[in-house]
């Protein structure tokens, strides 16, 4: 196959050898990519400060059928991140959402939806945003591209819509629930929480304002 060159996130990268690096990349062509950056490790390497986690990047790398990992021939860098490392609320949150990539993200599985919410993630903490707002607002959006969000107006166990303000979670299933269907240990969403979650699905992060429900963070996103 023909070098390839594409933009793309550095997820995640570990020491490979006595010099290289394997780099994990959410690339916006081709999904999740694992590569080997030759000779990049130590810190006169010029791609050892390119690659930071979180950075975005492109790159240029070639794939072979006979190859696990692809190999890393150049990168260059469109949006550094090593500014969030003044912020260490803002660096543990770009972590998380790198994390969930990772997770949601399968290997050659593309998503543009994804690439643009951490380009929105990544940008909103580098311009001084909730660190808290950020990585709760990414989960939410990973659970519902990943399609494993529950339905926010309907019973889980019977499908009638929702009527009350607050919700009960049933997170055993992994649902809402009605009063009829309601299980012994629930945790009560707050009209407030509720309202969160609505907004978050239908604006961008730059159109939220204020973390997200301590509950919130309790019960639907661990669903």
């Amino acid at each position: 196959m023909p070098q390839r060159t594409d933009d793309a996130f550095v997820l995640a990268r570990y020491p490979y050898r006595e010099r290289d690096l394997v780099v994990v990349l959410l690339t916006r062509s081709a999904g999740q990519l694992r590569a080997v950056a030759r000779r990049s490790r130590g810190v006169r390497s010029p791609l050892a400060a390119v690659l930071e986690p979180c950075a975005l990047v492109r790159v240029a790398y070639f794939e072979s059928r006979q190859r696990e990992m692809a190999r890393l021939d150049e990168a260059v860098a469109l949006r550094p991140s090593f500014p969030l490392a003044a912020s260490p609320p803002a660096w543990a949150a770009a972590q998380v959402v790198a994390e969930l990539a990772l997770v949601y993200c399968p290997p050659a599985q593309v998503s543009e939806p994804a690439f643009r919410l951490l380009d929105h993630a990544f940008a909103h903490l580098l311009a001084g945003g909730d660190a808290a707002l950020v990585a709760a607002y990414a989960e939410l959006w990973f659970l519902k591209l990943s399609g494993i969000l529950p339905d926010l107006g309907r019973c889980g166990a019977c499908g009638e819509p929702l009527t009350t303000a607050a919700r009960w979670f049933d997170a055993q299933e992994g649902t809402f629930a009605c009063a009829l269907h309601r299980p012994r240990t629930v945790v009560t969403l707050s009209s407030a929480a509720v309202d969160w979650v609505s907004r978050a699905l239908r604006l961008p992060l730059d159109g939220m304002a204020g973390p997200p429900h301590e509950k919130l963070q309790n019960a639907v996103l661990r669903c």
